[in-house]
């Protein structure tokens, strides 16, 4: 009898054990599968993008006119900027895509340039040439991005695969997905443009501005003892790889996964100082049990603890059950706008799950001393919608479309409903940004 029983508990327990595997593994598949159609989704809106870009500017080689050719521009700013964020949803961190989004940076630059910062009426013979080849780079760029699409579709590719890849920095001559867009990427550097100064200034240039921070290299072993201390941890198993040539800087992945719930950590640090630049932690979150102000508190919480001061939020916004907020910088009465640090917290339990301070890091010595507006408050608000009901008035610094610093006079403001926050530059009286804020 006692046998019986305790053969029937051991049954039930395998039974159980069994239960519980299935369903660890259905979470794990239904994370794959919902990974995998954002990164499915990314990609194609990123070949739309370029396909459009290339349909604006063939259309803007129709005209002379700035007047005519500024929206056709303008569009093309806009879709440059979308393309390079669906850039940043693909696992191609540690896979050199450098190029194409230099590409694509510059191309917004220069749309932008040509469709507002030109004052003559009509495109110069040099920007009307340099339209000419856009269009044909960009026909190129499509016709890869094209392939490598047809590459995936007709050969039920997976990006997952390409992540995994990646990740552990194997990367076999056999996958379709690398080879093609290492491929695009080469192409792309052939490419021989003459942006302009007011072009020319890449994201990559800015980022090997993290080569040069303060303090000693350091060794893996280091890093992963950065990270350790940071988010104060102290069982789980790392990995550490060095980070891939394309990410434009040189630095250290860290993989961490938590011993008792697998969760998984990725922390980049910074080879030059041992540098936390970026953390972010994959788990689930099924509900909101904290208000968006709570999470917010959380992560101002975080930032004093790791000695990050004189920083307040200037926008936040709510994606599921997850608060994102940016930060910036502050000094004396003026916000520094480049200086940001953003982060992401979960509004189950106030848990900071994403931390961003690269823009921190390049720009947090802002020499001040510098930017002197010629410009009151008033005379700058006189640019404004008589509409809008002004909130708040501050001077803050700004980086425009051209990658240029500008000191601003920041407007917070409401129409019916929605909320504002304007930029005007404090010596030109110009527009410099028009930001309509969610949350």
């Amino acid at each position: 009898m006692v046998k019986n029983i305790i053969i029937g508990i051991l049954v039930v327990g395998i039974v159980g054990i069994g239960y519980w595997g299935y369903l660890e593994h259905k979470d794990k598949n239904v994370i794959s599968t919902n990974a995998e159609n954002n990164y499915q989704q990314a990609y194609h809106n990123l070949t739309y993008y370029v396909d459009t870009i290339h349909d604006h500017l063939g259309t803007t080689l129709g005209t002379r006119s700035t007047k005519l050719a500024a929206p056709e521009l303008t569009e093309v700013w806009r879709l440059a900027s979308l393309a390079r964020g669906e850039i940043g949803q693909l696992p191609v961190t540690l896979l050199p895509f450098n190029n194409t989004n230099d590409f694509l940076s510059n191309l917004g630059k220069f749309s932008f340039q040509a469709a507002i910062k030109n004052d003559n009426g009509q495109l110069t013979d040099e920007q009307y040439q340099q339209l000419s080849s856009l269009y044909k780079q960009s026909g190129k760029v499509e016709g890869d991005l094209r392939q490598v699409q047809k590459v995936i579709m007709d050969n039920h590719l997976k990006w997952m695969d390409v992540e995994v890849a990646l990740a552990s920095n194997k990367q076999p001559n056999d996958n379709q997905v690398i080879d093609g867009l290492k491929t695009v990427n080469k192409k792309v550097e052939g490419f021989q443009n003459e942006w302009g100064p007011a072009v020319t200034r890449s994201n990559l240039d800015e980022l090997d501005q993290l080569n040069h921070l303060s303090g000693p290299t350091i060794s893996k072993k280091q890093a992963v003892q950065a990270v350790k201390n940071f988010l104060n941890i102290k069982k789980g198993s790392f990995d550490v790889q060095q980070l891939g040539k394309g990410a434009g800087y040189s630095a250290y992945t860290v993989t961490i996964t938590e011993p008792k719930t697998n969760n998984v950590v990725v922390a980049s640090v910074s080879k030059k100082g041992g540098h936390i630049v970026s953390i972010i932690k994959h788990r689930k979150i099924n509900m909101t049990k904290i208000s968006l102000n709570k999470a917010v508190s959380k992560a101002s919480q975080f930032l004093k603890k790791h000695g990050f001061d004189h920083l307040e939020v200037v926008k936040t916004d709510q994606y599921n059950h997850e608060g994102v907020m940016t930060f910036a910088q502050t000094s004396g009465k003026i916000r520094l706008y480049p200086s940001t640090i953003r982060m992401k917290v979960a509004l189950d339990n106030g848990e900071v799950l994403g931390f961003d301070d690269s823009e921190y890091l390049i720009h947090k010595n802002i020499a001040l001393k510098h930017y002197t507006p010629s410009l009151t408050a008033e005379q700058a608000k006189q640019g404004l919608s008589k509409d809008l009901s002004i909130q708040e008035t501050e001077l803050a610094v700004y980086e425009n479309e051209l990658g240029k610093n500008v000191l601003c006079y920041s407007f917070l403001g409401t129409r019916n409903q929605d909320t504002y926050r304007i930029f005007i530059n404090a010596n030109t009286g110009q527009q410099e940004k028009v930001e309509l804020l969610t949350a």
